[in-house]
């Protein structure tokens, strides 16, 4: 089974690559697994990948491991078959390797196909001429950040004295010598440089087995020993995590795996840009000889390598990415959490709470001039109803999931009605009566909580009277009594977000709920009441919201709809804040506050329209 289960996997894989417009060949200079050419290759697939029109086949070298002419002379045979009647409309090669490789051997395994380098550091123009190839090679250079990075550690280690550079005898550490050179050259007369390019990991562990607070080491490759011995990432890895000073690097392999961090090629944009070249040179929008460089780098650092040598890259760095850094309470309980909204609708009141402390964030905002004030006060309002939504729609899923047993209950009534006599048909009735109950209940509340999506008409005591039927049970057990009550021929229409409305009369109630709540706990009253009274002023409409809690200290009065201001121990301020942002700043009203009788009341203006 298995068998025939991978002829057919490479049957689709030759019928696709067949159908594809544009056929690519990527021959890799190391082998599958050796991560910096593993990095290019992920860079190159997301650009690749996105036209269907291209097919990539991959060959992979091993040249870290084998780079004799023997191996290479019976990789050219074995290539010769594996390329035998394949056409390609364009060679990419990675690394020196695999670009030496294809210029010795070039009319052996090809005719005229264009050939693209990735990640060379530099590149001889007489060995392009010199095998004919000047009108079909294209490249993109990889450079290390080397001159920069000395005089960052510099800064980075005031007091540095001695600085030693690791880099291998292999082909590509030839390539990147003259670099090196040079920044010593430019650099030695401040510190003294140690270029170390024979050694051993075991004679470097033992080199470098005592801290010594004004000596660093920059490593840019170690893969091959004095002996010629091939090392692997994870063994270097290991290696750099014993050293006892700290160690820069050039590119991101190393960062977080015993490396502290410097100014790093991003090895997997170099795969990108490449892939962005390869579609320049497929659809001939650049000339041969056309080459550019990767010049995107970020500066990073792990957190564990900066305690343990108390370095601070701000010394020399403005904008730099941490790496190692603690996770967060929401990162350790992300499971938990998740586990909490699938299995919770009852919390879905509490959420709505918590999203409104995001507003806590905005402590400085009266030190913003007007527009700026304005304008934050709109994403606050986009925030919320882009909140609101995302819990909508988990509302909506539970609210899907509650509807099915329901009606499952209610079919299974009927059908027991069906069955069964008149007596036991009571019942039934009664049964149905819940279940439609239940029904409704999770689609009023299904409206409610999805925000406006705009402005529209609605019925100011239609509104109230859903916010109402909505939290009626909230109501009759903290025994309160409702009145709502209108002037004679009052104009009840207004325009604006219904939904945030509704959430404005939610945030009152609850106000008055609690003071109410608090006042009975005193036994200051037996019953709570809370008044709606509504009429026309002019073209306003009015809606005065008054209950017998108790009033509020004429002191905080004046500061009753600041951001953050709360007088409960618990609260969050934000409640009144937004109620008076979505009406005076959304809905053109004004609402305010005062002191009546034994309470206090709310008083709201919107214009009237024409129903």
């Amino acid at each position: 089974m298995k068998a025939i289960l991978k002829i057919l996997i490479l049957l689709c894989t030759i019928a696709a690559f067949a159908n594809a417009d544009k056929q690519v060949l990527i021959i890799n200079s190391y082998h599958k697994g050796f991560q910096w050419s593993d990095d290019v290759l992920k860079g190159l697939d997301a650009v690749l990948s996105q036209r269907a029109d291209i097919a990539v086949n991959i060959l992979y070298m091993d040249s870290k491991r084998i780079s004799s002419q023997e191996y290479y002379e019976k990789l050219l045979e074995l290539y010769k078959l594996q390329l035998k009647n394949q056409e390609y409309d364009l060679i990419i090669v990675i690394d020196k390797f695999a670009y030496d490789f294809v210029l010795r051997y070039y009319y052996e395994l090809f005719t005229n196909t264009p050939i693209l380098f990735s990640g060379l550091e530099r590149n001889s123009i007489e060995e392009i001429r010199k095998n004919r190839l000047e009108d079909r090679i294209y490249g993109v250079y990889e450079k290390r950040a080397i001159g920069e990075t000395i005089p960052m550690i510099s800064k980075l280690i005031p007091n540095l004295k001695k600085l030693y550079i690791i880099n291998d005898r292999s082909e590509n550490g030839d390539d990147t010598n003259p670099f090196i050179l040079e920044a010593i050259a430019k650099n030695e007369k401040d510190i003294e440089i140690e270029y170390i390019r024979a050694s051993t990991l075991k004679e470097l562990e033992e080199k470098f087995a005592v801290y010594k607070d004004d000596e660093a080491i920059f490593y840019i490759r170690f893969y091959n020993d004095k002996y010629g011995n091939f090392y692997r990432n994870s063994q270097i890895a290991a290696t750099l995590e014993k050293l006892k000073l700290p160690v820069f690097v050039t590119d991101t392999l190393f960062i977080g795996n015993g490396a502290l961090g410097g100014k790093l090629v991003l090895i997997d944009e170099l795969g990108r840009k490449t892939g962005t070249v390869a579609l320049d040179v497929l659809e001939g929008r650049v000339a041969p000889l056309f080459t550019t460089t990767l010049d995107k780098y970020a500066y990073q650092f792990d957190l564990h390598k900066m305690k343990e040598f108390d370095i601070q890259p701000s010394l020399a760095v403005e904008h730099y990415r941490i790496i190692n850094m603690p996770k967060t309470f929401f990162d350790k309980n992300r499971d938990f959490i998740n586990f909490v909204f699938i299995i919770s609708p009852f919390l879905v009141m509490l959420i709505i709470g918590l999203l409104y402390n995001i507003y806590m964030r905005i402590k400085n905002e009266k030190r913003l001039h007007l527009a700026e004030l304005e304008k934050t006060k709109h994403q606050q309002f986009t925030i919320q109803q882009s909140k609101l939504a995302e819990i909508g729609e988990v509302f909506s899923s539970i609210a899907h999931q509650w509807k099915s047993p329901l009606v499952e209950i209610s079919t299974i009534a009927q059908e027991y009605a069906f069955n069964k006599n008149e007596k036991d048909s009571k019942f039934v009735q009664d049964i149905m009566v819940q279940v439609q109950y239940m029904t409704d209940t999770i689609s009023d509340f299904q409206k409610f909580i999805m925000p406006s999506a705009m402005k529209t008409k609605f019925n100011i005591e239609e509104t109230i009277e859903a916010i109402l039927k909505i939290i009626r049970h909230t109501i009759k057990y903290n025994y309160i009594d409702i009145v709502i009550d209108k002037k004679e021929a009052t104009n009840l229409m207004i325009v604006g977000y219904k939904n945030e409305f509704m959430q404005i009369l939610l945030n009152i109630i609850n106000n008055a709920k609690d003071q109410i709540a608090e006042q009975r706990k005193q036994k200051l009253i037996k019953r709570g009441l809370i008044k709606f009274y509504m009429y026309n002023e002019e073209r306003s409409l009015i809606l005065e919201i008054s209950d017998n809690g108790g009033g509020i200290d004429e002191i905080l009065l004046p500061r009753i709809f600041d951001a953050y201001f709360t007088t409960k121990k618990h609260g969050h301020g934000i409640g009144l804040y937004m109620s008076k942002l979505i009406i005076e700043d959304k809905m053109g009203g004004r609402i305010s506050v005062h002191n009546r009788d034994d309470g206090v009341c709310f008083k709201i203006s919107l214009e009237a329209v024409e129903s």
